[in-house]
């Protein structure tokens, strides 16, 4: 029966089952998989950039139907809510924003951020972080990105 960990993990918004199987793993370590000293760690996919603030990477299981899907996760410590950053920390999310776009030509795209507690979020991981999303708009089958938020 899927249901939410002790350590932050709900497994009930899981989408596949690589994902699946890393929470259990996550789970039975005890730890939050995206606090800083565990990141690297359980994060398969490669660390694209890191500030002071943040670790900008891909999703390892992007939303059906996007182009690119970027994962913006807050580092300085296990923060779950917007009003636990620090000004400086806001600032350099949109600065690893614009450098997302810069970097991978993005002329449009969405992003959210998921915080608080994960049955309100369509998270998997209560920590603070954060997704930019493009849909693959020139795919010939193209079908809207659909997120669970909420």
């Amino acid at each position: 029966m899927p249901h939410e960990s002790k350590v932050g993990l709900n497994h009930r918004n899981a989408r596949t089952e690589e994902q699946k199987a890393l929470m259990a793993k996550i789970e039975a370590d005890g730890v939050c998989p995206f606090c800083a000293e565990h990141f690297k760690k359980y994060h398969p996919k490669p660390i694209l950039r890191e500030t002071d603030y943040w670790f900008v990477t891909t999703n390892m299981s992007p939303y059906e139907g996007t182009q690119h899907h970027f994962l913006l996760v807050y580092k300085p410590f296990h923060a779950t809510l917007p009003e636990q950053v620090v000004r400086e920390a806001q600032t350099d999310l949109f600065a690893s924003i614009e450098w997302i776009m810069k970097t991978h030509h993005i002329m449009g795209g969405s992003f959210f951020m998921r915080f608080g507690d994960m049955k309100y979020t369509g998270s998997s991981v209560e920590h603070l972080h954060a997704h930019l999303i493009v849909g693959d708009v020139d795919a010939p089958d193209h079908q809207p990105v659909k997120v669970r938020l909420g």
